[in-house]
């Protein structure tokens, strides 16, 4: 499967960013890397790191407001997690050139989230200030009634 030729992810702010899918190779934005294992909610190794687009140079370049306390990341499928900003800056955007389905391009993935919590087929970024008494939970899709019909 291939990804639709308009797909893209769109990181939110004053000045939106939009990066192609899948991502040219002359892409021209900052990368990193993850030195840590990820593992699946059954325990299996996903990764024994990742590498892609650093999170915090994209979110300067969309200029996120100042006051954001969390990043929520949402898929294509629309499972949709909010990461404190603090552990999302040093996040990736990760593509696989080997990958067989590029709908799953870029995986969202950031030290100290859990496997279960990185996204695949990552189509948008956006800035969210939640008051101490939110509850980041509240801000998620993580599509459980779907797999609880399954």
């Amino acid at each position: 499967m291939t990804a639709t030729a308009d797909a893209h992810v769109t990181v939110d702010g004053d000045d939106a960013v939009r990066i192609p899918v899948p991502l040219p190779r002359d892409h021209g934005y900052e990368t990193a890397t993850i030195e840590e294992p990820f593992r699946c909610s059954g325990g299996d190794l996903i990764a024994e790191g990742w590498t892609g687009l650093a999170i915090q140079p994209l979110l300067l370049a969309a200029d996120i407001p100042s006051e954001t306390t969390h990043l929520q990341v949402e898929g294509a499928d629309g499972f949709t997690v909010c990461v404190p900003i603090g552990a999302a800056l040093d996040g990736v955007l990760a593509f696989d050139d080997a990958a067989a389905d590029a709908d799953a391009q870029p995986r969202f993935a950031a030290p100290g989230i859990s496997g279960t919590r990185t996204v695949k087929g990552v189509r948008r970024l956006w800035p969210a200030t939640l008051d101490p008494e939110d509850h980041p939970d509240e801000w998620e899709d993580l599509l459980l009634d779907e797999k609880a019909d399954e």
